[in-house]
């Protein structure tokens, strides 16, 4: 298999788009914990959500990405009235999944890690 890099960011309390927009439906999602002392202590361990923008500004459901020991294979096909409508390109974007995302100080508050996006080709 051919995977393309779209990119690999930080999770953060805040939407942050990936610099590569992408037309695949299967994507491998790799996590990896970046503070591992936080991970293990009272910092809160979060998963994300990723959710697609497309031309219109629209945007899909949020999918929820848990944090993984192994690459993840995600199927996250483009709706059928958006592919029919020409709507094929979109751009990814991530951010943690936590009830406590603008509750508590992000740096303090949440163990980080961060997600890495490819596209099968």
């Amino acid at each position: 298999m051919d995977w393309e890099l779209i990119g690999e960011l930080q999770v953060s309390d805040v939407w942050q788009a990936f610099n590569n927009d992408v037309i695949s439906d299967t994507f491998r999602i790799t996590t990896t914990i970046t503070d591992a002392v936080g991970w293990e202590s009272q910092r809160i361990r979060s998963g994300a959500y990723l959710r697609f923008i497309y031309a219109d500004s629209s945007k899909s459901r949020n999918i929820y990405i848990p944090v993984n020991d192994e690459p993840t294979i995600y199927e996250l096909p483009v709706p059928r009235e958006f592919r029919d409508e020409g709507y094929v390109i979109r751009t990814p974007a991530a951010r943690l999944s936590s009830r406590w995302v603008g509750k508590i100080n992000y740096q303090q508050g949440f163990a980080k890690w961060n997600l890495k996006l490819e596209a099968l080709n």
